[in-house]
């Protein structure tokens, strides 16, 4: 904030003061958090780096002496105030270390809450051995091991009792230090190990760190694009997969067209069937009535009377009938033929799509 002279506060009304002394409250609160994290910075890395102070304190002297000149004088001057690369430098070193003790604790409270847990295991397990043997006692030497005439515990058995149980504790006592000798070994071998990490971790070199963070945006720049080729994959997908439905669909209507076609040809196949009897019956009937026909022509040129008026009546109306029977056939005949054709028809062409 730039400098105000006083004569320019005497200026100002309250509203504008206020506003003034509460950005300036914000400033100091502002440099106070900054002053916090750069003290912070400079306990952590007071063994590892030189004090700016100290440096400041020598340069000055340096300069008083003459050595230095200008040079100093300028270093001296850029070191009173901070760039923010120097700034943001510190914030993030600063957030490391932050979340790196963060880390830790979190590591130390699980291996408390996992020592503690298995602290209470054991309590819990010493518990219920002691609950037990207490029952077992109780079963065994106040109840079982009393004198049903005097009252008295017999004393072998007590004996006995605690002597078993002396022999069951040093059983123990050896599996747990067996047990205890195998796990030394192994969190000795897991510290060699950990000391040979923490060794390999020590001889990483600043080239090698370099290298490993190209490498990272190298690996960062792969996935992205694997990322993209990833979304454009799935919405590739997505399409073929509308496709897919919209095949389908369509797939089942042409499948339910196709199965009513088959049984329209079923039908068509029945009425060309019937179509067929109709007609066969018809040319039978045509036949006969045919044959009849002629006989009665031929029996009327043979015969050497004529005939009576009644036997040429009822000749003239059989033939009228049977002319009628014929006719009806005849257009039986060509009312059937349109359908048969068309049924025929039909069937070759469905026999072509299927085949």
């Amino acid at each position: 904030m730039e400098a105000v002279s006083y004569s320019a506060y005497q200026n100002m009304d309250e509203e504008q003061l206020k506003q003034i002394l509460e950005n300036l409250e914000k400033d100091n609160d502002t440099l106070s958090r900054e002053n916090k994290l750069y003290e912070s910075y400079i306990e952590r890395n007071k063994d590892s780096e030189p004090d700016p102070r100290q440096l400041e304190e020598t340069e000055v002297k340096e300069e008083k002496k003459g050595k230095r000149g200008k040079k100093v004088q300028q270093q001296v001057k850029q070191k009173k105030t901070l760039t923010l690369q120097e700034k943001y430098d510190i914030a993030t070193q600063e957030l490391e270390d932050l979340k790196k003790e963060i880390q830790k604790g979190q590591k130390d409270s699980e291996e408390l809450l996992d020592m503690l847990k298995a602290i209470l295991n054991e309590i819990d397990m010493n518990i219920a051995e002691i609950k037990r043997e207490a029952h077992e006692f109780k079963r065994d030497i106040v109840l079982g091991s009393e004198n049903s005439r005097t009252g008295n515990i017999v004393a072998e058995k007590l004996i006995k009792y605690i002597e078993d149980k002396l022999k069951q504790k040093d059983s123990a006592i050896a599996k747990y230090k067996s047990q205890n000798e195998q796990l030394e070994k192994k969190i000795k071998k897991e510290r060699q190990k950990i000391a040979k990490k923490e060794k390999a971790s020590d001889d990483l070199q600043f080239i090698d760190f370099h290298q490993l963070q190209i490498e990272n945006k190298k690996l960062v720049r792969d996935i992205d694009e694997r990322n993209k080729e990833l979304i454009t994959l799935k919405l590739t997908s997505g399409r073929c997969t509308l496709r897919l439905t919209n095949v389908k669909t369509t797939l089942q209507k042409e499948e339910k067209e196709l199965e009513q076609l088959k049984h329209e040809i079923v039908e068509f196949k029945k009425q060309i069937e019937k179509n067929e009897e109709d007609i066969k019956k018809v040319t039978d009937t045509s036949k006969r009535l045919g044959g009849d026909l002629r006989n009665l022509r031929l029996q009327k040129s043979q015969a050497d009377n004529l005939p009576s008026v009644t036997d040429y009546i009822n000749l003239k109306d059989q033939e009228s009938t049977f002319s009628k029977q014929v006719k009806t056939l005849e257009r039986k005949i060509e009312i059937a033929q349109p359908n048969y054709y068309k049924a025929l028809k039909l069937l070759k062409r469905q026999t072509v799509e299927l085949s």
